[in-house]
């Protein structure tokens, strides 16, 4: 398990127009904070999670399962705390940096919440 914890929203972070959530950890640019959630891992993100359809993501007591784990997700969560993820079907030609959730319904999510990827 990894576990983050929310220290931000971007004022444009969250659309009623797109089912999609843009995360980074804190070293996010400023003008990447307008429109991410910005995540601080509990622990050190070394710690080897292997991110792959099937597993679970839970925001709070919201849980969702992962459909499809696109190919940049692993080095780039790795690296700089971000992924994507989409509230919709894996599309034809799915993002490189997308993690793709069923349900398909946004989270209520705000500074505080946590985010576990089990």
């Amino acid at each position: 398990m990894l576990e983050a914890k929310v220290v931000e929203i971007g004022p444009e972070a969250v659309s009623k127009d797109d089912d999609l959530l843009i995360l980074f950890d804190e070293t996010a640019s400023t003008q990447l904070r307008r429109v991410s959630i910005v995540q601080r891992f509990a622990k050190s993100k070394d710690e080897k999670y292997q991110f792959r359809a099937g597993r679970k993501l839970r925001i709070d007591d919201q849980l969702y399962e992962i459909l499809y784990v696109g190919q940049l997700v692993q080095s780039n969560m790795e690296m700089i705390g971000h992924a994507t993820l989409f509230f919709e079907d894996v599309p034809e030609k799915p993002q490189h940096n997308g993690i793709y959730l069923t349900p398909q319904k946004m989270p209520e999510i705000h500074v505080g919440s946590v985010i576990k990827y089990l």
